[in-house]
């Protein structure tokens, strides 16, 4: 009696495909070809972000301000085949204020990411996280993952920290295991914000995620 075989889940032009038994993962396969590198990871057009995203941003194209460096694939730490890439826009905004918080205890803050990191739009009091570090460390992607307020703690802490990044432009990429079932099954999260007058992406966050 033959095997099932294993259920493809679709997102934008890109379908995954779960290895079958006996199957050799496609990264694997590359490297025993001969190949140093993995292939540039490809931007799957058309995808629905992470629903944790859902109303916060829309795809990116390579003239994206802040995309620029996320567009090379270079962030995909996997080396996965795909990725997805998108700019915050909340209700036409595009242009926010960024902050994060950190603990005491983080040695070199500069050099990890925050604890929570958020962006609010100018002149308003409301930060929106965009990234807390207990995703990374519960290491399911962002299966599960629900918005939740931010905590007079927080706040207080973003608050101090504010000023530094402002009238940023933010994207997100996202790497995606072969084995994809769901748009928020991601191995990897980047976030670079480009600040007005200033050519080059800065990365605030980057983040594995399984």
């Amino acid at each position: 009696m033959s095997k099932p075989k294993p259920k493809s889940f679709t997102l934008g032009d890109h379908t995954f495909v779960p290895l079958g038994p006996g199957e050799m993962d496609p990264k694997i396969k590359w490297i025993l070809d001969g190949h140093d590198q993995p292939p540039k990871p490809r931007q799957i057009k058309g995808a629905l972000p992470p629903a944790y995203f859902d109303g916060m941003v829309r795809e990116s194209t390579p003239k994206s301000p802040a995309a620029k460096a996320l567009h090379e694939g270079k962030f995909c730490g996997h080396g996965e085949p795909v990725m997805s890439i998108f700019d915050f826009v909340i209700d036409g905004v595009e242009l926010f204020e960024v902050s994060a918080m950190f603990l005491e205890e983080d040695e070199d803050p500069s050099q990890m990411n925050g604890v929570v990191v958020a962006l609010r739009k100018p002149g308003e009091k409301t930060w929106i996280p965009i990234y807390r570090r207990e995703w990374e460390e519960a290491g399911q992607g962002l299966i599960g993952v629900k918005r939740k307020p931010i905590s007079d703690k927080e706040r207080r802490s973003l608050e101090e920290n504010a000023g530094q990044l402002q009238s940023c432009r933010v994207s997100i990429g996202f790497e995606y295991p072969s084995d994809t079932d769901s748009r928020d099954c991601v191995s990897w999260l980047t976030i670079d914000v480009a600040e007005s007058g200033k050519k080059k992406p800065l990365c605030i966050v980057n983040a594995e995620m399984m």
